[in-house]
């Protein structure tokens, strides 16, 4: 019997931008069959088959879309999705930042153990080496939501080159290409690119413009953390609008951002260049999390020079000195009687130099509100989803909500319907996710029933293993994933 969901009485934000209206909304299948007095003459009350949803006082929205996330290798493990489905997501874009859980090589598992693992978690046991194999390893354990996949850079180079710090050779950027051609052919959306990080930050533009020149053949996406988010963000940004304007490639600059007071501002300056670009017929956009705090291991955070870093440097989890989760740096300092650097290094000592996950409170408030409000921002949320029950930074929990609560019911930044955009069309959009990101006749089931009053982050840095409220139901592909805040046995999602 084919399931049906009606969902009565609802403010509809349809996900184009407009404002709410006052709707109802028939499912069957896995589809939207019907919205508004259509959908009220479809659901008989005596159908069996029919589940009713009163959304009276609630919005009803397209379900979120986070445009840029780390769930790789959790979902490979244990394919709940929770986290993005108890904030209303229900499609997450991952393998972001160059690091994807396939394509995959012995050399690249051996480096993984290394130090990746202090990013993102030890669980995942890497059982397939290509993307279908990985493909298929997470269709068969089921996932909570959808999934986009993109092919990391990182994995591309680190299989090739290990950790060499030298610049690809002719032949080096060819068998890139080759894997990258592979993984794409079997089921990655996308190419990202780290281009901060180990081994992806020893990389020539003209090796990322040879790989991007294999991914604009495929229609795929290039996602990318630019090179440098602090002194040379404009540099950093020129480069990789150029890779896009020279190859045809659509562009998302992940996370956009400036670090470090001396630098805020030029978020300004950023969006203005990729106003122009666009205006050329380059297809870039960014994408932006609700938090002036970053989050990177401390080891990396205590190269920059900002001033008071000791009260911006959080500790997010610690294995050994769990005393100062949720603490600052300068708390370390009092507790120990120690300076800065020697603290951190107190730190660094007990728990490992590629371990000790923290947030840095470097960017500006006036800069995140101008990205967000931005007609060529989406919003994602950058949250890496490590081993079971690790701590991680808020925005992996609630950056949905805290963007709706907190910034545009609360502070009034934008309309909602312009809000929700930003999370549901916009996005699908720009992945090229049919028939998603709309609630409209023929499309997709993907579906957040929200309270607007009830609506709540409970997530913090002292306690952020805490899940928002108010979501009446999240729908993924017609069936209910979270009813009443609470998750549901469904693993409803699919591989876009």
């Amino acid at each position: 019997m084919e399931r049906k969901i009606f969902i009565k009485g609802g403010t509809v934000y349809d996900g184009a931008g407009g404002p709410g209206v006052n709707s109802d909304v028939y499912i069957e299948g896995d589809k939207i069959k019907a919205v508004g007095e259509e959908a009220s003459a479809m659901a008989r009350a005596d159908d069996p088959a029919l589940s009713s949803i009163d959304a009276a006082g609630k919005m009803v929205c397209p379900g979120f879309i986070d445009m840029h996330a780390h769930s790789d290798y959790k979902i490979a493990v244990n394919g709940s999705m929770e986290a993005k489905l108890r904030q209303g997501v229900t499609t997450a874009v991952v393998g972001s930042c160059g690091f994807s859980g396939a394509p995959m090589n012995d050399r690249l598992r051996r480096d993984f153990k290394g130090y990746l693992s202090g990013m993102f978690g030890t669980e995942c046991r890497f059982e397939w080496d290509s993307t279908a194999g990985y493909i298929e390893h997470i269709k068969r354990i089921g996932i909570g939501a959808n999934v986009f996949l993109q092919t990391g850079f990182g994995n591309l180079r680190q299989m090739t080159m290990g950790r060499s710090p030298l610049k690809a050779n002719a032949g080096q950027i060819a068998e890139m290409k080759k894997l990258l051609d592979k993984s794409l052919e079997e089921g990655s959306r996308g190419f990202s690119a780290g281009l901060a990080y180990p081994m992806q930050m020893f990389s020539s533009t003209e090796e990322v413009k040879a790989l991007c020149g294999t991914a604009a053949k495929r229609g795929a996406l290039f996602s990318v953390h630019v090179r440098n988010e602090i002194d040379k963000l404009e540099e950093a940004n020129r480069e990789v609008i150029g890779i896009a304007e020279e190859t045809g490639v659509s562009l998302q600059i992940s996370h956009h951002k400036a670090i470090l007071s001396r630098n805020w501002g030029k978020p300004r300056q950023t969006m203005k260049m990729m106003e122009e670009a666009r205006a050329r017929g380059v297809d870039v956009e960014a994408d932006v999390y609700p938090f002036t705090a970053f989050s990177n291991i401390l080891a990396t955070t205590m190269l920059l020079n900002e001033p008071g870093m000791e009260e911006k440097v959080i500790f997010l989890e610690l294995k050994k000195l769990k005393q100062y989760e949720g603490k600052s740096l300068a708390d370390v300092m009092k507790d120990t009687g120690k300076g800065a650097k020697a603290a951190a290094l107190h730190i660094l000592f007990k728990e490992g130099f590629s371990n000790a996950p923290v947030a840095g409170e470097f960017i500006s408030e006036d800069d995140l509100r101008f990205i967000m409000s931005h007609p060529l921002s989406s919003i994602g949320s950058d949250g890496v989803e490590t081993d079971e029950g690790a701590k991680a930074h808020p925005r992996l929990f609630s950056t949905s909500v805290r963007f709706l609560k907190h910034y545009v019911l609360g502070e009034k930044l934008m309309p909602m319907g312009e809000a929700v955009r930003k999370m549901t069309s916009m996005p699908a959009r720009k992945i090229g996710a049919a028939r998603r990101g709309l609630i409209k006749e023929g499309y997709f089931a993907d579906i957040a029933v929200f309270d607007p009053d009830a609506l709540r982050d409970n997530s913090t840095y002292e306690d952020p293993v805490r899940y928002p409220s108010g979501f009446d139901a999240v729908i993924v592909n017609g069936e209910i994933a979270v009813m009443k805040d609470e998750i549901t046995s469904a693993r409803a999602g699919t591989v876009l």
